[in-house]
């Protein structure tokens, strides 16, 4: 009876002890699919960086178009700085023709004045003296003209002296030229000569403005004595307005006279202006700039001196490599394109036929026979943007691409752009 127990018990224990070896996680049975599991994580393979696989309702919804890379006539454009300026005979300084005090001064700095305007009264009690005197050579002038027929005729009939008559007629002459100066000398000061004839003599004269234009500078005060050299106001006309472009030294090869300019005031929000180039300064300034003088098409009397610019000079057509603006996406401060390629995108592998039997731990499971649907791949590609021109912009391409063969996102990459940032900040692989 002890025999057979024994026995029993040695049967039980056996098959405890074989029950626990099948459920121990470390034994090697187990262990081998978690190593070939690993293996299989180990060789999956990465693709690219810069590719992106997008599906066909992914390319429906970003409304993505293809085309290719085209060779347009685009015009070539020099960008340059300057400024607004006016020749020298629009900057007028207004002065006392005589000296005298300064009664009225009927300015501010920054009015705008026309031509003929008064500017300033001025008292001078010297012009009584200058109006007298002017009226008393004509007195003397009306006496000399008839003594001079009256000593000619004598002198014609040999019955007055040849001298006398000589005589005459040099003191008639004399006070003649005499008359004349005192004249201009009171219309400069803007006093009528008859005026004074007349016997309506004044002490004040008037300054008027020369041009129309605005005061910049008042430089007296009423009540100053002023000499005839001092400056009164200063004025600015916009006549004659031109743009001051700065040309570097190594662009000049590219500026001629007559070459159309289209210019952006710093304080006009876009507004664009166009000109044409006059003149070309010959003289290289110290920081190896060359002053260019362009005349706008349409002058304005709203525009200020000194007013800083931007120009754009057309340097004409050339044939370049282009592509619509809305193929060209920035990021980070560069410009890119994208293209397709047969390159796979991140997280990309192969499902073989074993993948159908992974367990249910596993974080996705894929049914036996499911086949994993794929898209259309684009690669990333930097470019260089140039001159933009009727919704098209230059592209320098890299010279590795075939420009024969190369599809091009031409419309919808900024959804592409989306879909590989989007991508990009997913987690690397998954657990199978």
């Amino acid at each position: 009876m002890k025999r057979i127990l024994l026995s029993i018990g040695l049967l039980w224990l056996a098959s405890a002890c074989r029950e626990a070896t099948e459920k121990d996680p470390t034994t090697t049975t187990e262990t081998k699919p978690t190593a070939e599991a690993t293996e299989e994580k180990a060789g999956h393979e990465e693709g690219p960086a810069d590719v992106v696989e997008l599906t066909t309702d992914q390319l429906r919804i970003g409304a993505i178009s293809l085309g290719k890379v085209e060779y347009r006539n685009l015009g070539q454009l020099l960008q340059i700085n300057g400024r607004l300026a006016v020749p020298a005979q629009s900057q007028v300084a207004i002065t006392a023709l005589q000296g005298g005090f300064v009664r009225s001064l009927p300015l501010l700095p920054g009015q705008p004045v026309r031509k003929g305007q008064l500017l300033a009264r001025i008292e001078n009690p010297d012009l009584i003296g200058l109006q007298q005197e002017y009226a008393e050579n004509q007195s003397r002038l009306t006496y000399l003209e008839a003594e001079y027929a009256r000593q000619k005729e004598l002198s014609d009939q040999n019955v007055g002296a040849l001298k006398v008559f000589q005589q005459t007629s040099a003191e008639r002459n004399q006070v003649r030229s005499r008359l004349g100066g005192l004249a201009q000398r009171l219309r400069l000061v803007g006093i009528s000569p008859q005026a004074a004839l007349d016997g309506k003599f004044s002490a004040y004269y008037d300054v008027t403005a020369s041009v129309a234009g605005v005061v910049t500078q008042v430089a007296v005060n009423v009540g100053q004595y002023v000499q005839p050299a001092d400056i009164i106001a200063q004025l600015t006309s916009s006549q004659g307005l031109y743009a001051e472009l700065t040309v570097f030294e190594k662009d000049l090869p590219q500026i001629r006279e007559g070459q159309r300019v289209s210019m952006r005031l710093n304080n006009e929000d876009g507004k664009e202006r166009s000109g044409r180039i006059t003149y070309i300064n010959r003289i290289i300034d110290a920081n190896r700039s060359v002053r260019v003088v362009a005349r706008l098409d349409q002058p304005d009397a709203r525009l200020a001196p000194n007013t800083f610019l931007k120009a754009s000079l057309d340097l004409g057509n050339s044939r370049v490599t282009a592509l619509p603006e809305g193929a060209i996406v920035s990021a980070e401060g560069k410009d890119y394109i994208f293209v397709v390629t047969d390159e796979k995108a991140p997280e990309e592998h192969e499902h073989n036929e074993e993948e159908a039997n992974h367990s249910a731990k596993e974080d996705h499971d894929h049914t036996a026979g499911e086949t994993e649907q794929h898209g259309t791949a684009f690669k990333q590609i930097p470019v260089r943007r140039g001159v933009t021109q009727e919704g098209y912009s230059q592209v320098t391409l890299p010279t590795t691409l075939d420009l024969s063969k190369v599809q091009v996102v031409i419309k919808g990459a900024y959804a592409v752009l989306s879909q590989l940032q989007a991508a990009g900040g997913e987690e690397e692989g998954h657990a199978h």
